[in-house]
């Protein structure tokens, strides 16, 4: 399995290695797509990373939006998980937008609607 620098960092911050042998034990029902996401992180342009926080920027009432995010993440996995997992790609790119995104999709059964993730696709 490919490691991504998101993934290291949640392993590291969660101080258990074992994050890395059995992500499915510390993502939750969507860790393939928690892990793909951030594997496609490492693959941004600085550039293209800008592009999507100014696009992040522009949202309107986006604390509801992360609120929900945050929250379906937390029902899922926990805070301590979730608190690892949202930070993980934050702590690399210092990047918000991607901390919010990773939160969505860890709870996205719970979600109606994305709000983060997509501006990581249409940039």
């Amino acid at each position: 399995m490919k490691i991504s620098s998101s993934h290291q960092k949640f392993a590291d911050r969660l101080n258990n290695q074992t994050a890395l042998e059995y992500p499915e034990r510390f993502l939750g029902p969507n860790w393939k797509d928690v892990l793909n996401f951030w594997i496609y992180l490492d693959t941004l342009s600085r550039e293209e990373l800008d592009k999507v926080y100014e696009h992040h920027r522009g949202l309107k009432d986006i604390h509801i939006s992360r609120r929900l995010a945050w929250c379906a993440a937390k029902d899922t996995i926990g805070y301590d998980y979730t608190n690892a997992a949202a930070f993980a790609y934050y702590v690399n790119c210092y990047n918000a937008a991607g901390c919010h995104a990773t939160s969505e999709l860890i709870g996205s059964h719970k979600l109606e609607t994305l709000t983060f993730f997509p501006l990581f696709i249409n940039f």
